[in-house]
């Protein structure tokens, strides 16, 4: 994954939430506009209303006046569902994640550093490699508490600070990899709606449409990369899998599409609707996933802090040293 992941300026903030307000009502207008205008968008709309209002006799003859009636119910009440529908897509913000992000990144340059076949500790934190200094100072001493103080505490302390890194970045990479599904998300109601606008201002008067297919969310693969064992390091591990990266222009592969032509405005109109419930449904989807590597991330986490686990520190033994293991000698340093 990229070292930080930046919201396209097009999709970020008001930018964003004006062009898809903007967009919502241009295709409200259209689909208006194509039912008047269209044959068979206003015939089947003239032959619908006609049918509610007069159950008894829906083959009759319509009068002028009552099919100028319509005219008003089209541009008033067929579509005042698209702008509200379109709203619910202002939300969520991939900008909402950035404070938990730069938090994740500022931990795991803390705690972030190497460690060489000798043991030595080289931390990225100055007060980190402190630790080399203690057990450089308790060389100098003897005894089985000092054994016990450098084997189960120090060692254990440089493996746990550089364990904790790779807990940081990957926890980092998980909030990145549901920032760019929110990213995708975004970009994919833009699309929709201009698929949407092209399908309607192309009815022809009952000719074939031409086709306007769009992209749905599904391609996103998420897992969990951290790998905690019962000594040793972590291991970090991709968390995003390819072909869901701003890089690649957020196009899952293999691309699943959904026809949105139809041969009159209302049609599309449902197609529409469609298109947004499986895009809502995709969503779910990829947030579940999202969820389950959270949760297996903390399971994890959860059992590398326990017992002798690789984010662990035991007590020392010194800790709870009686006074006389302390004056008898057992302690002392070397002469």
């Amino acid at each position: 994954m990229s070292s930080q992941v930046d919201t396209p300026a097009d999709l970020a903030g008001g930018t964003y939430k004006g062009t898809v307000r903007e967009k919502a009502s241009q295709l409200k207008q259209e689909l208006i506009r194509q039912t008047l205008d269209d044959i068979e968008s206003w015939r089947k709309a003239v032959d619908l209303e006609w049918a509610q209002t007069h159950p008894e006799s829906p083959h009759s003859p319509i009068p002028p006046e009552e099919i100028e009636g319509y005219r008003n119910t089209v541009r008033n009440e067929y579509y005042e569902w698209v702008e509200p529908a379109f709203e619910k897509y202002l939300e969520p913000d991939p900008d909402a994640t950035n404070p938990m992000i730069a938090s994740l990144r500022t931990i795991e340059s803390s705690f972030g550093g190497s460690q060489d076949d000798a043991g030595n500790f080289s931390g990225a934190n100055s007060a980190l490699s402190r630790i080399n200094d203690v057990r450089t100072d308790m060389s100098q001493w003897q005894g089985d508490l000092q054994v016990n103080f450098i084997d189960n505490f120090v060692s254990p302390l440089q493996t746990a600070s550089i364990n904790q890194a790779a807990v940081a970045k990957v926890v980092r990479e998980q909030l990145e990899c549901n920032k760019i599904l929110y990213i995708r998300y975004r970009k994919g109601i833009i699309e929709l709606l201009d698929k949407s606008i092209q399908a309607v201002q192309t009815l022809n008067n009952g000719k074939d449409p031409k086709s306007f297919t769009w992209g749905t969310l599904v391609g996103i693969s998420i897992g969990t990369g951290l790998t905690l064992g019962p000594a040793g390091w972590a291991i970090a591990g991709a968390v995003l899998i390819a072909g869901s990266t701003l890089s690649q222009g957020l196009v899952p592969d293999p691309p699943k599409t959904n026809e949105l032509s139809a041969p009159t405005a209302q049609e599309v109109a449902v197609k529409v609707s469609e298109a947004m419930i499986k895009m809502d449904g995709d969503m779910v989807e990829e947030e579940r996933k999202v969820e389950q590597a959270l949760k297996n991330l903390l399971d994890t986490i959860g059992d590398a802090r326990t017992g002798n686990g690789p984010l662990a520190v035991p007590e020392p033994a010194i800790s709870s040293a009686r006074p006389g293991e302390i004056t008898d000698g057992s302690l002392r340093p070397h002469d």
